[in-house]
């Protein structure tokens, strides 16, 4: 049976992940300037979302240390 503490590195990919992929929709909307309010309003506020998430996790990461 798997324990907690093989747990550790996904959560950090994903925190590095969600941080690439909100750098990522960024980008795309700072290129795609015509595109319909209601789809900009979408897109950044999965910037947000993925931002807020990659920030805390790898916060967390950072205070709490590798066994939290």
């Amino acid at each position: 049976m798997l324990g907690f503490e093989r747990l550790r590195f996904p959560f950090t990919f994903m925190g590095l992940m969600a941080l690439g992929l909100g750098l990522w929709v960024l980008v795309y909307l700072g290129g795609h300037r015509g595109l319909d309010p209601a789809s900009q309003v979408v897109g950044l506020v999965t910037v947000a979302i993925c931002l807020g998430l990659g920030v805390y996790v790898l916060v967390r990461r950072i205070r709490r240390g590798p066994q939290h």
